[in-house]
């Protein structure tokens, strides 16, 4: 059963173990000769919980969204006074949560950084540069805005590679950076803000992975004029869909709440807006029509206080696991840099030593004993920079050492509700399913 701590805090169900889980100690077990049989060989799954589920809502976040369906009082504008609204009442509290002046609540993280894109000032035909390595989603932000993604090589940890970027800052003249912490993966901070401020370039960060994620004690979403962050079902904050823009600057703030769908005066539900500004601007930007709705914010505000909770349960999970991997010669789980500071939601791990065909056997073999994964490289993964075809154009794109770091990375889901001795079950299942294939 999850720890005492687990179900006191967070609002789901508790996870029964079966009684096949094994207590092991490390990479010396796969030095042992397998105890049971794989699925594949007849054998019966040790894996009785499912690791991808997501984290169901609060109760009290149903409450209130029941609440709001009841009186009707579901689109974004209709309650009167900021007070009453929990889409206002949301941004005020992640703005103080994350310490930024103010937050903007969208539909999604990718109308969210299309929103920023805007405010930018990026126009048709522009060049924004941005990771190679990331999801689908932050390319199709910058062709949303009829840009032109310019990507930066990744590192072996997959964060931006800096030295890339300086050079493809001077190559191309691109003015925006949009970047991904993908997967929470914490690039050099320091240094990348030294390209951003030596070349000028207004600094947009993809927070969607990044909650509770920080460098040198700073949180990620503080670094950049303005910061997105998404609450699909799998993130920190959790509602299906949704996002957020934040920003200190109260002009930014006040274009992405035109952007997003403010009019006539509706403005004077979102907190601290200068009314002069807000006048001045309301009709010369369209409104997309993309602010988040009630009921979404309903749900998500109860699950800011949590996320320190959540946070302590993810980096436990994430340290024993890594524990138990450490030294297998088949499997290779980079260090964050010493300043970085992860979430710890997912783990990701190269693997070392074989073959195209055995890597993706690995994965299916993985798959049949109930722990699913993916390897970002292959199988037309949406992460995989050569499959985002819809971007068009002849020229063949280059990046020998973002291949090399996603064509044998292996991606895995470390959800709340499992515990320490889940992990164990995970490693135990990993060692055998590389023996069978090592000898088999």
């Amino acid at each position: 059963m999850v720890s005492i701590l687990q179900s006191r805090i967070i609002e789901w169900e508790t996870v029964e173990y079966g009684p096949n889980e094994r207590n092991i100690t490390g990479w010396g077990l796969w030095m042992s000769e397998r105890s049971r049989k794989l699925v594949v060989e007849g054998g019966e799954k040790v894996v009785d919980f499912n690791i991808k589920a997501f984290k169901p809502a609060p109760a009290q976040g149903i409450d209130d969204a029941l609440e709001s369906m009841r009186a009707g009082m579901m689109f974004r504008y209709q309650p009167k006074t900021l007070e009453e609204s929990h889409v206002s009442m949301f941004e005020k509290e992640f703005a103080e949560h994350l310490g930024s002046r103010y937050a903007v609540a969208v539909n999604s993280c990718g109308s969210a950084m299309f929103i920023a894109m805007n405010i930018a000032g990026v126009v048709p035909g522009d060049k924004v540069l941005s990771n190679a390595f990331t999801f689908t989603a932050v390319p199709s932000a910058i062709h949303h805005a009829r840009a032109h993604p310019v990507f930066v090589e990744s590192t072996d940890e997959w964060g931006l590679d800096v030295e890339d970027l300086e050079k493809k800052v001077i190559e191309s003249g691109a003015k925006v950076l949009l970047m991904s912490y993908m997967r929470g993966h914490v690039p050099d901070m320091d240094a990348v803000m030294e390209v951003v401020e030596r070349h000028g370039l207004f600094f947009i960060e993809d927070c969607a992975h990044a909650y509770m994620t920080s460098w040198d004690g700073t949180p990620l979403g503080r670094f950049g004029q303005i910061a997105c962050f998404s609450t699909q079902s799998s993130k920190g904050l959790s509602s299906g869909e949704g996002g957020i823009l934040t920003t200190d600057v109260q002009e930014y703030a006040a274009k992405a709440i035109l952007y997003a769908g403010s009019y006539e005066e509706r403005w004077n539900r979102h907190h601290d807006m200068d009314a002069e500004m807000m006048i001045r601007l309301q009709n010369e930007i369209p409104g997309y029509s993309m602010r988040m709705t009630e009921v979404t914010g309903a749900l998500l505000r109860p699950q800011i206080p949590r996320l320190h909770e959540v946070h302590a349960i993810h980096k436990s999970n994430y340290r024993h696991l890594e524990k138990l991997l450490e030294g297998h010669p088949n499997i290779l789980v980079p260090k964050p840099l010493s300043k970085a500071e992860y979430y710890c939601d997912t783990m990701q791990f190269h693997l070392q030593g074989l073959s195209r065909e055995d890597a993706d056997r690995f994965i299916e073999l993985m798959s049949m004993e109930g722990i699913g994964m993916q390897i970002f490289g292959v199988d037309r993964n949406a992460r995989d920079f050569r499959e985002w075809h819809y971007l068009g154009g002849d020229e063949v794109v280059e990046l020998p050492r973002t291949v090399q770091n996603i064509e044998f990375a292996c991606d895995l889901s470390l959800q709340p509700h499992l515990g320490t001795s889940h992990m164990d079950v995970i490693a135990s299942v990993m060692f055998d399913v590389l023996d069978y294939i090592n000898n088999g």
